[in-house]
């Protein structure tokens, strides 16, 4: 990725179903004033994709992901480039994880380097269970079984952050 391509915004869609899986779909979207991502030959686009790949899952890993305990492992399983305008270009991520559900309350825990956003994003979560409990930074909204978390840039986002939902 060039040095002047700059993230603008992110969104990320979270879907839990009953029997603990997760899927998970980010995407990112940037400036490009120097149209790197619309000037990638196939071949070029081909090792991009791989290195956007690798570099998601090494942050993945280095995540504690929990469920009700049980450290659970995120894994990449699709990457995709596209363009909105040609100096508006955006990163996919389909990311899938799998953790022990119970009847009663359930936990999801990330634990992940403490950083400062650089930008805005959205986080969307879909539950098997209405949550009762959130401890993560932004303006939370809670509908039930959604949540909706909305980060400002300038906000101060990791260590430890929760999810508490009930599963009957």
């Amino acid at each position: 990725m060039s040095e002047r391509v700059k993230p603008i915004y992110a969104k990320g869609f979270f879907s839990m179903d009953t029997q603990g899986v997760v899927k998970q779909y980010t995407v990112f979207f940037y400036t490009d004033p120097d149209h790197y991502y619309a000037g990638l030959s196939k071949e070029e686009l081909k090792r991009e994709l791989n290195m956007l790949r690798r570099n998601m899952q090494q942050f993945l890993d280095e995540e504690v992901i929990r469920i009700n305990g049980e450290r659970v492992r995120a894994r990449v399983i699709h990457v995709n480039v596209g363009l909105m305008t040609i100096s508006t270009p955006f990163i996919e991520f389909l990311i899938t994880f799998r953790g022990p559900l119970r009847s009663g309350l359930n936990t999801y825990d990330d634990e992940y380097e403490e950083e400062v956003t650089e930008y805005p994003y959205d986080i969307l979560w879909w539950l098997p269970g209405k949550v009762v409990e959130v401890r993560m930074p932004g303006d939370i909204n809670v509908m039930g079984n959604i949540l909706l978390a909305r980060v400002g840039s300038g906000i101060r986002v990791g260590g430890k952050e929760s999810i508490s939902f009930i599963v009957n």
